[in-house]
């Protein structure tokens, strides 16, 4: 039994790796147990794997509001109700800033400057990864890298250090212009199909799992 597991192992490695030669390129998040598995059976992983924007966008949404969280602590009484109500401001793109929207949003940043900054420095990353890919890429990501770093917040400083440990992936998903959007749409699909199917019975008077 233990010789049949060790052939088929080494069978369905083999056609994994065959499967993957002609792979151009890979989209996906920044799991690392995903990148361990893409560097050991895609060739020339670091040229080929790309990073789904949506994942670092979550990361940068993460780092506001976290930074919002800590900084509502720090700061007056009477203005961390208004403050409180920012809350879903800071989910809105610079290009999004209009009317009432824009004026709420200033007021907020007035009184949370750390989250500002670090707002503003997400939206600096979504500028970049809208660009067209070019020799400057890396270049505006390293710059981008280094002022995240100098902004002083901790958890901004946590998520430089990540991106620029990542950056191949980033580059790599400017240049080809990929995403796992449509993977990510169908496991969301099976995810809701499992919900909807649970307390449903079969013949046998079991569920669906």
């Amino acid at each position: 039994m233990i010789a049949v597991l060790k052939v088929w192992r080494v069978t369905s490695e083999t056609w994994v790796t065959a499967r993957l030669n002609p792979s151009k390129t890979l989209s996906m998040d920044m799991n690392p147990a995903y990148i361990s598995a893409a560097r050991v059976h895609l060739p020339n992983a670091v040229e080929k794997i790309a990073f789904d924007h949506f994942h670092v966008a979550k990361m940068l949404c993460a780092v506001v509001d976290k930074t919002r969280q800590s900084e509502m602590k720090t700061i007056p009484l009477q203005a961390r109700k208004s403050a409180h109500r920012s809350r879903y401001l800071w989910l809105y793109g610079r290009n999004k800033r209009h009317g009432r929207i824009a004026e709420r949003l200033e007021a907020a940043q007035m009184v949370l400057p750390d989250t500002s900054r670090c707002w503003a420095m997400k939206e600096l990353a979504r500028e970049l990864w809208s660009r067209r890919y070019d020799e400057q890429s890396r270049r505006l990501w390293q710059e981008w890298i280094a002022m995240a770093k100098d902004v002083g917040v901790p958890l901004l400083s946590s998520a430089a250090r990540t991106l620029r440990k990542r950056l191949y992936g980033i580059l790599n998903a400017m240049k080809y212009r990929v995403s796992n959007g449509n993977a990510e749409s169908l496991n969301s699909k099976i995810r809701l199909l499992r919900i909807k199917s649970r307390g449903t019975g079969t013949k046998n008077g079991s569920k669906w799992r």
